[in-house]
């Protein structure tokens, strides 16, 4: 059994004027306290993460460093270039690689292909995939390279656990 995560990055600061590239955008306060919040939910769900790879993107490394410290892991977050451009076929070549001694890996990146990968794992539809979310899809296999659409766990964010918790 394996399982991936996919986290988009939390909101994240306009580029101020251009000064900021795009890959340097920082997360701003509302980004801040979603990631902060969505780590707290990830914990109460008990999460076992393996391993975190990240898009090296500021946003979406900050993302990923505030949820390993909310969920309390000390596994190191792999910063991988090719997550911030990637479609979704390279990024579903970058699991397929994984190691099997992985059993359950986190990706930590951006829209819109994490949209589409969720979907296109899942079988399932989203209409939104706003910044912050997670979705939980387990694989009933023993090595990546089988990797094919698996079960829909969960699919949270942090408006839609506001208005429910």
């Amino acid at each position: 059994m394996k399982s991936i995560t996919i986290i988009r990055h939390a909101e994240s600061s306009g580029s101020s004027l251009g000064v900021l590239t795009d890959f340097d955008r920082p997360l701003n306060i509302r980004g801040l306290s979603d990631a902060k919040l969505m780590g707290s939910v990830l914990l109460n769900k008990k999460i076992n993460l393996d391993i975190i790879i990240s898009s090296s993107a500021n946003r979406a490394i900050n993302t990923a460093k505030i949820i390993a410290n909310q969920i309390q892991i000390d596994t190191n977050i792999l910063e991988h270039e090719k997550i911030y451009k990637s479609s979704s076929k390279e990024l579903f070549n970058i699991i397929a690689e994984l190691d099997d001694n992985i059993n359950s890996a986190a990706f930590v990146g951006h829209n819109p292909t994490l949209h589409i990968l969720s979907e296109k794992l899942s079988a399932k539809r989203f209409i939104e995939f706003p910044t912050c979310s997670i979705v939980k899809i387990n694989f009933n296999i023993k090595s990546w390279v089988d990797i094919s659409i698996g079960e829909l766990e969960y699919f949270i964010f942090p408006e839609l656990y506001k208005i429910f918790n």
